[in-house]
Protein backbone atom coordinates (compact mmCIF):
# COMPACT_ATOMS: atom_id res chain seq x y z
CA UNK A 1 0.00 0.00 0.00
CA UNK A 2 2.57 2.45 0.81
CA UNK A 3 4.96 1.51 -2.22
CA UNK A 4 1.66 2.19 -4.27
CA UNK A 5 1.09 5.11 -2.89
CA UNK A 6 4.75 6.74 -3.35
CA UNK A 7 5.08 4.87 -6.95
CA UNK A 8 1.82 5.18 -8.50
CA UNK A 9 -0.41 7.97 -7.21
CA UNK A 10 0.48 12.16 -6.57
CA UNK A 11 2.62 12.55 -3.42
CA UNK A 12 2.01 16.31 -2.90
CA UNK A 13 0.35 18.89 -4.80
CA UNK A 14 1.47 22.20 -5.21
CA UNK A 15 -1.16 24.79 -5.84
CA UNK A 16 -0.49 28.56 -6.84
CA UNK A 17 -2.89 29.28 -3.84
CA UNK A 18 -5.04 27.93 -1.00
CA UNK A 19 -8.20 27.38 -3.25
CA UNK A 20 -6.98 26.71 -6.58
CA UNK A 21 -5.97 23.22 -8.37
CA UNK A 22 -3.08 21.59 -7.61
CA UNK A 23 -0.06 20.05 -10.18
CA UNK A 24 0.66 16.99 -8.42
CA UNK A 25 3.89 15.96 -7.96
CA UNK A 26 5.87 12.48 -7.62
CA UNK A 27 8.11 11.69 -4.49
CA UNK A 28 10.94 12.15 -6.05
CA UNK A 29 10.58 15.99 -5.89
CA UNK A 30 11.37 14.98 -1.95
CA UNK A 31 14.74 14.43 -3.27
CA UNK A 32 16.78 11.84 -0.96
CA UNK A 33 14.49 11.91 1.56
CA UNK A 34 11.74 10.46 -1.11
CA UNK A 35 13.82 7.70 -1.81
CA UNK A 36 14.39 6.74 1.11
CA UNK A 37 10.99 6.57 2.00
CA UNK A 38 10.35 3.98 -1.09
CA UNK A 39 13.27 1.97 0.01
CA UNK A 40 11.80 1.97 3.80
CA UNK A 41 8.91 1.09 2.30
CA UNK A 42 10.61 -2.01 -0.27
CA UNK A 43 11.79 -3.40 3.09
CA UNK A 44 8.66 -3.36 4.74
CA UNK A 45 7.45 -5.48 2.13
CA UNK A 46 10.26 -7.63 2.18
CA UNK A 47 10.12 -7.87 5.90
CA UNK A 48 6.59 -9.54 5.53
CA UNK A 49 8.27 -13.16 3.73
CA UNK A 50 10.80 -13.38 6.61
CA UNK A 51 10.32 -16.43 9.36
CA UNK A 52 8.40 -15.71 12.03
CA UNK A 53 10.75 -14.78 14.92
CA UNK A 54 12.10 -12.10 12.68
CA UNK A 55 9.53 -11.08 11.11
CA UNK A 56 7.35 -9.11 14.17
CA UNK A 57 10.57 -7.44 15.00
CA UNK A 58 11.57 -6.06 11.05
CA UNK A 59 8.15 -4.97 10.20
CA UNK A 60 8.07 -2.78 13.26
CA UNK A 61 10.72 -1.19 12.89
CA UNK A 62 10.54 -0.38 8.83
CA UNK A 63 7.20 0.78 9.48
CA UNK A 64 7.93 3.12 11.92
CA UNK A 65 10.65 3.93 9.88
CA UNK A 66 8.55 4.46 6.49
CA UNK A 67 6.35 6.51 8.87
CA UNK A 68 8.78 8.88 10.22
CA UNK A 69 10.54 9.13 6.52
CA UNK A 70 7.18 9.90 5.33
CA UNK A 71 7.24 13.01 7.20
CA UNK A 72 10.49 13.95 6.28
CA UNK A 73 9.64 13.58 2.37
CA UNK A 74 6.81 16.15 2.80
CA UNK A 75 8.97 18.49 4.34
CA UNK A 76 11.41 18.46 1.53
CA UNK A 77 8.99 18.28 -0.94
CA UNK A 78 7.28 21.29 -0.16
CA UNK A 79 11.10 22.99 0.83
CA UNK A 80 11.90 22.48 -2.90
CA UNK A 81 8.34 23.65 -4.26
CA UNK A 82 8.32 26.68 -2.51
CA UNK A 83 11.69 27.79 -3.54
CA UNK A 84 11.15 31.08 -5.16
CA UNK A 85 7.35 30.92 -5.61
CA UNK A 86 4.79 33.57 -4.29
CA UNK A 87 4.23 33.80 -0.79
CA UNK A 88 0.49 32.61 -0.71
CA UNK A 89 1.90 29.52 -2.69
CA UNK A 90 0.84 26.07 -1.07
CA UNK A 91 2.29 22.82 -1.24
CA UNK A 92 -0.56 19.83 -0.24
CA UNK A 93 -0.20 16.54 1.26
CA UNK A 94 -1.44 14.23 -2.38
CA UNK A 95 -3.49 10.94 -1.97
CA UNK A 96 0.08 8.99 -2.54
CA UNK A 97 1.16 10.24 0.54
CA UNK A 98 -2.43 9.61 2.18
CA UNK A 99 -1.75 5.96 1.18
CA UNK A 100 1.97 5.68 2.05
CA UNK A 101 0.72 6.79 5.43
CA UNK A 102 -2.16 4.14 5.90
CA UNK A 103 0.53 1.67 4.78
CA UNK A 104 3.19 2.31 7.30
CA UNK A 105 0.50 2.31 10.11
CA UNK A 106 -0.77 -0.69 8.87
CA UNK A 107 2.72 -1.89 9.09
CA UNK A 108 3.52 -1.39 12.30
CA UNK A 109 0.85 -2.27 13.83
CA UNK A 110 1.09 -5.77 12.23
CA UNK A 111 4.56 -5.67 13.74
CA UNK A 112 4.00 -4.85 17.33
CA UNK A 113 1.55 -7.45 17.07
CA UNK A 114 3.73 -10.05 15.55
CA UNK A 115 6.17 -8.98 17.91
CA UNK A 116 4.85 -10.37 21.47
CA UNK A 117 7.16 -7.97 23.44
CA UNK A 118 5.81 -5.37 25.23
CA UNK A 119 9.06 -3.79 25.82
CA UNK A 120 10.07 -4.13 22.43
CA UNK A 121 7.01 -2.44 21.07
CA UNK A 122 6.90 0.53 23.43
CA UNK A 123 10.80 1.05 23.12
CA UNK A 124 10.10 1.34 19.22
CA UNK A 125 6.83 3.55 19.69
CA UNK A 126 8.93 5.65 21.97
CA UNK A 127 11.56 6.59 19.31
CA UNK A 128 9.61 6.41 16.47
CA UNK A 129 7.45 9.40 18.53
CA UNK A 130 10.86 11.12 19.62
CA UNK A 131 11.66 11.49 16.04
CA UNK A 132 8.58 12.13 14.43
CA UNK A 133 8.74 15.60 16.37
CA UNK A 134 12.11 15.77 15.82
CA UNK A 135 11.00 16.03 12.26
CA UNK A 136 8.14 18.40 12.62
CA UNK A 137 10.21 20.52 15.17
CA UNK A 138 13.04 20.78 12.95
CA UNK A 139 12.54 19.69 9.91
CA UNK A 140 10.53 21.48 6.91
CA UNK A 141 7.26 20.11 7.99
CA UNK A 142 6.15 23.70 8.31
CA UNK A 143 5.64 24.59 4.58
CA UNK A 144 2.91 22.12 3.97
CA UNK A 145 -0.68 23.82 3.27
CA UNK A 146 -1.88 22.15 6.27
CA UNK A 147 0.67 23.22 8.63
CA UNK A 148 0.41 26.52 7.59
CA UNK A 149 -3.56 26.00 7.88
CA UNK A 150 -2.75 25.43 11.25
CA UNK A 151 -0.36 28.27 11.54
CA UNK A 152 -3.12 30.74 10.75
CA UNK A 153 -6.32 28.39 12.97
CA UNK A 154 -3.87 28.02 15.92
CA UNK A 155 -5.78 29.73 19.15
CA UNK A 156 -8.97 29.43 17.69
CA UNK A 157 -7.76 25.56 16.55
CA UNK A 158 -7.60 24.40 20.10
CA UNK A 159 -11.06 26.09 21.35
CA UNK A 160 -12.89 23.85 18.51
CA UNK A 161 -10.49 20.82 19.95
CA UNK A 162 -11.89 21.53 23.16
CA UNK A 163 -15.44 21.95 22.16
CA UNK A 164 -15.28 19.10 20.37
CA UNK A 165 -14.62 16.91 23.04
CA UNK A 166 -16.54 18.25 25.34
CA UNK A 167 -19.40 17.83 22.80
CA UNK A 168 -18.67 13.99 22.48
CA UNK A 169 -17.63 13.49 26.31
CA UNK A 170 -21.44 14.76 27.29
CA UNK A 171 -23.08 12.94 24.38
CA UNK A 172 -21.20 9.81 25.55
CA UNK A 173 -21.86 10.33 29.42
CA UNK A 174 -25.67 10.65 28.87
CA UNK A 175 -25.73 7.77 26.70
CA UNK A 176 -24.21 5.72 28.90
CA UNK A 177 -26.62 7.07 31.95
CA UNK A 178 -29.30 6.09 30.17
CA UNK A 179 -27.65 2.87 27.73
CA UNK A 180 -26.46 1.03 30.63
CA UNK A 181 -29.82 0.59 32.80
CA UNK A 182 -31.89 0.03 29.61
CA UNK A 183 -29.10 -2.96 28.85
CA UNK A 184 -29.75 -4.29 32.60
CA UNK A 185 -33.49 -3.53 32.65
CA UNK A 186 -33.63 -5.40 28.65
CA UNK A 187 -32.33 -9.03 30.60
CA UNK A 188 -34.90 -8.90 32.57
CA UNK A 189 -37.99 -7.62 30.78
CA UNK A 190 -38.66 -8.74 27.46
CA UNK A 191 -41.19 -6.14 27.36
CA UNK A 192 -38.07 -3.67 27.85
CA UNK A 193 -36.25 -5.72 25.27
CA UNK A 194 -37.97 -6.15 22.45
CA UNK A 195 -39.79 -2.21 22.61
CA UNK A 196 -36.22 -0.35 24.01
CA UNK A 197 -34.09 -2.09 21.34
CA UNK A 198 -36.53 -1.75 18.56
CA UNK A 199 -36.59 1.99 18.84
CA UNK A 200 -32.88 2.54 19.69
CA UNK A 201 -32.21 0.34 16.09
CA UNK A 202 -34.53 2.89 14.88
CA UNK A 203 -33.11 5.60 16.07
CA UNK A 204 -29.42 5.23 14.63
CA UNK A 205 -30.86 4.59 11.17
CA UNK A 206 -32.00 8.34 11.44
CA UNK A 207 -29.38 10.64 9.51
CA UNK A 208 -27.90 13.40 11.37
CA UNK A 209 -29.13 16.20 9.86
CA UNK A 210 -32.81 14.58 10.20
CA UNK A 211 -32.13 13.75 13.81
CA UNK A 212 -31.00 17.76 14.63
CA UNK A 213 -33.87 18.35 12.90
CA UNK A 214 -36.74 16.28 14.56
CA UNK A 215 -35.90 17.39 17.92
CA UNK A 216 -36.75 21.41 17.15
CA UNK A 217 -40.05 20.39 17.96
CA UNK A 218 -39.89 18.71 21.49
CA UNK A 219 -37.24 20.73 22.38
CA UNK A 220 -39.36 23.66 21.61
CA UNK A 221 -42.43 22.24 23.55
CA UNK A 222 -39.91 22.09 26.69
CA UNK A 223 -39.30 25.66 26.04
CA UNK A 224 -35.43 24.63 25.22
CA UNK A 225 -33.91 26.44 22.12
CA UNK A 226 -33.10 23.66 19.47
CA UNK A 227 -29.73 26.01 18.70
CA UNK A 228 -26.40 25.13 20.43
CA UNK A 229 -25.44 22.65 22.69
CA UNK A 230 -28.23 21.28 23.97
CA UNK A 231 -29.92 19.84 20.79
CA UNK A 232 -26.09 18.38 20.01
CA UNK A 233 -25.71 16.34 23.26
CA UNK A 234 -29.11 14.79 22.84
CA UNK A 235 -29.14 13.74 19.36
CA UNK A 236 -25.65 12.28 20.47
CA UNK A 237 -26.69 10.89 23.58
CA UNK A 238 -29.50 9.37 21.39
CA UNK A 239 -26.67 7.88 18.76
CA UNK A 240 -25.01 6.54 21.61
CA UNK A 241 -27.60 4.56 22.65
CA UNK A 242 -27.99 1.68 20.51
CA UNK A 243 -24.11 -0.07 20.85
CA UNK A 244 -24.20 1.05 24.46
CA UNK A 245 -28.04 -0.72 25.20
CA UNK A 246 -27.48 -4.10 23.15
CA UNK A 247 -23.79 -4.96 24.68
CA UNK A 248 -25.12 -4.18 27.66
CA UNK A 249 -27.71 -6.48 27.30
CA UNK A 250 -26.24 -9.01 25.32
CA UNK A 251 -23.10 -9.34 28.27
CA UNK A 252 -25.45 -10.09 31.01
CA UNK A 253 -27.79 -12.38 29.04
CA UNK A 254 -23.97 -14.53 28.47
CA UNK A 255 -23.36 -14.95 31.68
CA UNK A 256 -23.79 -18.97 32.57
CA UNK A 257 -26.67 -19.50 34.64
CA UNK A 258 -24.94 -22.05 36.84
CA UNK A 259 -22.62 -19.17 37.82
CA UNK A 260 -25.72 -16.98 38.87
CA UNK A 261 -27.31 -20.01 40.42
CA UNK A 262 -23.92 -20.56 42.57
CA UNK A 263 -24.15 -17.05 43.90
CA UNK A 264 -27.46 -17.66 44.82
CA UNK A 265 -26.50 -20.66 46.68
CA UNK A 266 -24.13 -18.55 48.85
CA UNK A 267 -27.07 -16.36 49.70
CA UNK A 268 -26.09 -13.60 47.05
CA UNK A 269 -29.48 -11.27 46.70
CA UNK A 270 -30.25 -9.73 43.17
CA UNK A 271 -28.48 -6.56 43.76
CA UNK A 272 -25.33 -8.54 44.77
CA UNK A 273 -25.66 -10.96 41.97
CA UNK A 274 -25.79 -8.21 39.48
CA UNK A 275 -23.11 -5.92 41.10
CA UNK A 276 -20.52 -9.25 41.95
CA UNK A 277 -21.05 -11.81 39.53
CA UNK A 278 -23.20 -10.58 36.21
CA UNK A 279 -21.70 -6.86 35.77
CA UNK A 280 -18.18 -8.53 36.60
CA UNK A 281 -18.77 -11.09 33.65
CA UNK A 282 -20.39 -8.68 31.15
CA UNK A 283 -17.92 -5.98 31.63
CA UNK A 284 -15.82 -6.57 28.64
CA UNK A 285 -18.97 -6.56 25.90
CA UNK A 286 -20.13 -3.50 27.86
CA UNK A 287 -16.58 -1.67 27.44
CA UNK A 288 -16.52 -2.72 23.97
CA UNK A 289 -20.13 -1.06 23.40
CA UNK A 290 -18.63 2.02 25.33
CA UNK A 291 -16.14 2.34 22.45
CA UNK A 292 -18.18 1.53 19.96
CA UNK A 293 -20.39 4.66 21.16
CA UNK A 294 -16.86 6.93 21.10
CA UNK A 295 -15.65 6.50 18.02
CA UNK A 296 -19.55 7.19 16.79
CA UNK A 297 -20.24 10.04 18.70
CA UNK A 298 -16.66 11.84 17.50
CA UNK A 299 -17.38 12.00 13.94
CA UNK A 300 -21.14 12.81 14.58
CA UNK A 301 -19.88 15.43 16.20
CA UNK A 302 -18.77 17.21 13.41
CA UNK A 303 -22.87 17.79 12.18
CA UNK A 304 -23.97 19.57 15.19
CA UNK A 305 -21.68 22.82 13.37
CA UNK A 306 -24.78 23.59 11.69
CA UNK A 307 -26.64 24.12 14.52
CA UNK A 308 -23.91 26.23 16.25
CA UNK A 309 -22.46 23.44 18.75
CA UNK A 310 -19.28 24.30 17.80
CA UNK A 311 -16.50 22.05 17.45
CA UNK A 312 -13.72 20.89 14.63
CA UNK A 313 -16.86 20.20 12.10
CA UNK A 314 -16.52 24.16 11.34
CA UNK A 315 -13.05 24.25 9.97
CA UNK A 316 -14.58 21.40 7.91
CA UNK A 317 -17.64 22.93 6.53
CA UNK A 318 -15.86 26.48 6.17
CA UNK A 319 -13.22 24.44 3.95
CA UNK A 320 -15.71 23.24 1.89
CA UNK A 321 -17.56 26.32 1.57
CA UNK A 322 -14.09 28.27 0.54
CA UNK A 323 -12.76 24.95 -1.36
CA UNK A 324 -10.12 25.12 0.88
CA UNK A 325 -8.93 21.54 0.92
CA UNK A 326 -6.46 21.64 3.54
CA UNK A 327 -8.87 23.86 5.93
CA UNK A 328 -11.40 21.33 5.66
CA UNK A 329 -8.06 18.44 6.37
CA UNK A 330 -7.72 20.72 9.45
CA UNK A 331 -10.49 19.68 10.75
CA UNK A 332 -11.11 16.47 9.70
CA UNK A 333 -7.60 15.16 10.57
CA UNK A 334 -7.79 15.50 14.49
CA UNK A 335 -11.27 13.87 14.34
CA UNK A 336 -9.44 11.01 13.35
CA UNK A 337 -6.83 11.15 15.44
CA UNK A 338 -9.15 11.55 18.72
CA UNK A 339 -11.14 8.47 17.38
CA UNK A 340 -7.79 6.44 17.53
CA UNK A 341 -7.17 7.56 20.75
CA UNK A 342 -10.71 7.41 22.34
CA UNK A 343 -10.28 3.32 20.74
CA UNK A 344 -7.33 2.94 22.01
CA UNK A 345 -8.21 4.12 25.51
CA UNK A 346 -11.21 2.43 25.63
CA UNK A 347 -8.76 -0.77 25.09
CA UNK A 348 -6.82 0.05 27.46
CA UNK A 349 -9.44 0.39 30.23
CA UNK A 350 -10.75 -3.20 29.40
CA UNK A 351 -7.24 -4.35 30.03
CA UNK A 352 -7.12 -2.88 33.28
CA UNK A 353 -10.87 -3.40 34.02
CA UNK A 354 -11.22 -6.78 33.34
CA UNK A 355 -10.29 -9.81 35.22
CA UNK A 356 -7.20 -11.77 33.24
CA UNK A 357 -9.37 -14.86 33.88
CA UNK A 358 -12.56 -13.25 32.37
CA UNK A 359 -10.70 -12.55 29.20
CA UNK A 360 -9.24 -16.18 28.85
CA UNK A 361 -12.43 -17.94 29.79
CA UNK A 362 -14.23 -16.43 26.51
CA UNK A 363 -17.01 -14.43 27.92
CA UNK A 364 -15.98 -11.58 26.18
Amino acid sequence: MALAGCLLLPFVEFRPNRIASGVPEGFAVAGLSGWLLVAAAALALISAFLPARSRGPALLGTGAATAILLLSALGSAAERLQEGAPVIARVSIGSGAWLAAIGAITVWFAGSRATGSVRVNRAVSVIALLAGLAVMLWGSVGELSLAKEYAVQSRRFWMLVRQHLVLSGAGLGAGMLIGVPLGVLASRSRVVRDFGLGVVSVIQTIPSMAMLGLLIAPLAALGLTAIGTTPAVIALALYALLPIMRNTFVGLAGVDPATIDAGRGMGMGRLQLLFRVEVPLALPLVIEGVRAAAVLVIGIAAVTAFIGAGGLGILVFQGWGQQADDLTLLGAVPMVVLAVFADAAMRMLRRLAVSPGIEEGGLS
